[in-house]
């Protein structure tokens, strides 16, 4: 079996969803960094949102911070450049500023493109919309990132449109639910949503005006309504918010959803670590989950933590 960086080193741009805070997307990352940087890759580094903090807000426990080795290509607020925290050492990599981006702000001032010119770790503040992340791309390209990761935050499943990433991993973890049972269910209908076949293709063959409703913008329970039975395409898996009891109304009604684009989903990681005190088995975590995707899945906390300068005092999140 390849390793997620083998699987995903013929893609110049990725991105990172997490199905739920602390469900291992950071200590993902952390791993992506190491391996592609190993090989000799240009790193251009941004985000959705904010990440790299050293403890999580919500259950006030320590959260892997954000490596970066020299020449990484970071895109990130300004204050958060100013913030410098010689204790912890993050922010406090020599750096190149490279761009500074004025028309696009954050809560933490505009968008700054910097060369780390030191290794070190680094909080990334990016755009909060997703829309803006393509021209901060084209900055990190632009000053010679040839494998660009854009960091998503917890559960905004939004950044993985076909036209952000040519791949998406997938974090999930026992932060998500109680059981083992219970959080393959929920990742396996991810799965099943970002996997949905193009439009046409759920019928077998491609479909002419008025033999299919598209529905623009999120599509819920709600909106599916007394349409069980009609053909649907959405613009993408990011658009259908639906649960999995009304996808399976949806085909013993012999209807379908279909999408415009689809997303490329090359792999998936599991963290069996929570900071609610529930703790999986890692080996039967693993097992399960891969039997019931139909993606590679990969148990990245537990290797990152065995990596020297990846491991922290957390591999939470």
């Amino acid at each position: 079996m390849k390793t997620l960086i083998e699987i995903l080193q013929q893609y110049n741009s990725i991105a990172i969803a997490g199905m739920a805070k602390n469900a291992g997307k950071t200590t993902t990352l952390n791993y992506m960094i190491s391996g592609f940087a190993a090989n000799g890759a240009t790193l251009g580094l941004t985000s959705i949102g904010l990440d790299g903090e050293e403890t999580d807000h919500v259950t006030a426990t320590p959260k892997p911070r954000i490596f970066v080795p020299a020449g990484t290509i970071i895109a990130t607020a300004e204050k958060l450049l100013a913030m410098r925290d010689k204790g912890s050492g993050i922010n406090n990599i020599a750096r190149q500023i490279l761009a500074v981006m004025d028309d696009y702000t954050t809560p933490l001032g505009r968008i700054v493109v910097v060369r780390a010119l030191t290794a070190g770790y680094v909080m990334l503040a990016g755009p909060s919309m997703v829309a803006q992340i393509a021209p901060v791309m084209r900055v990190l390209q632009d000053a010679g990132a040839t494998k660009i990761i854009i960091d998503g935050a917890a559960g905004r499943k939004s950044l993985a449109v076909p036209e952000i990433a040519e791949a998406v991993v997938l974090a999930a973890g026992a932060s998500l639910a109680r059981s083992i049972d219970n959080v393959i269910a929920e990742t396996r209908h991810t799965v099943e949503i970002f996997n949905l076949p193009l439009v046409g293709a759920a019928c077998g063959r491609p479909l002419p005006n008025g033999e299919y409703i598209h529905l623009q913008g999120a599509i819920t329970d709600a909106k599916l309504d007394g349409l069980f039975n009609q053909h649907i395409i959405a613009d993408n898996a990011t658009k259908i918010l639906i649960t999995p009891k009304a996808l399976t109304k949806l085909r013993l009604s012999s209807g379908t959803i279909s999408v415009k684009s689809r997303i490329n989903l090359a792999a998936v990681t599991i963290n069996p670590i929570s900071p609610y005190g529930i703790n999986f088995d890692a080996d039967q975590f693993l097992e399960k989950m891969r039997a019931a995707l139909p993606v590679p899945v990969f148990d990245i906390v537990g290797a990152s933590c065995a990596r020297p300068h990846v491991k922290e005092t957390s591999c939470l999140d």
